[in-house]
């Protein structure tokens, strides 16, 4: 590991062209343009979802399933994006500077992405616990109408936390070698 660690020191150091920061500048914005839209698109996506449900809702088309999955998209999922669009926004001249700011600037983008990690584990978890509720609800009342899309929220929710484990498992060790590495370089500081 400490060979990685001199590596990336020795070629930040090298002599680079004059451009060369301007670039990196440029790329690190279109990076933050791309990861913007993403959040925009993700955000619309949920507030169609909410649109759509509360207007079913209105209308002789609601259904249970309807009221089981409507708290979710109501509630939950605009409390989570609040939470994420708190994100630490790094500057992008700060990518051009030495290898020590460099370093601070990428802790600070994989303790954000180490975040979001943990907020999808506890989304799915949360999806989970509001799915067994409404599913041990639907089971006491006894009404087949509640019973069958209870049952398939349960299950659709237990399939979404387990990819969603799996796959924060697998970026989670990744990002977790990355910021280890990139706390030597800045001396085991953040």
């Amino acid at each position: 590991m400490n060979d990685f660690d001199d590596l990336m020191q020795a070629a930040w150091q090298e002599e680079r062209p004059d451009g060369d920061g301007a670039m990196l500048a440029a790329r690190v914005r279109r990076h933050r343009w791309r990861h913007r839209l993403r959040r925009g698109v993700e955000i619309a996506l949920t507030l169609i979802a909410v649109v759509l449900l509360g207007r079913l809702l209105t209308g002789d088309d609601a259904t249970p399933a309807h009221w089981l999955v409507l708290p979710f998209f109501a509630v939950y999922l605009p409390a989570v994006w609040c939470l994420l669009l708190r994100a630490p926004r790094p500057q992008s001249i700060d990518a051009t500077q030495d290898v020590r700011t460099y370093a601070h600037v990428r802790l600070s983008q994989l303790r954000t992405a180490l975040r979001d990690l943990w907020l999808a584990r506890i989304a799915a978890l949360g999806l989970s616990v509001y799915a067994a509720v409404a599913a041990t609800a639907a089971l006491a009342s006894g009404d087949a109408a509640w019973q069958i899309p209870a049952g398939q929220l349960l299950a659709w929710a237990g399939v979404w936390t387990l990819a969603t484990f799996w796959l924060s498992h697998r970026q989670r060790g990744r990002r977790l070698q990355e910021y280890r590495a990139m706390r030597r370089l800045t001396g085991g500081h953040d």
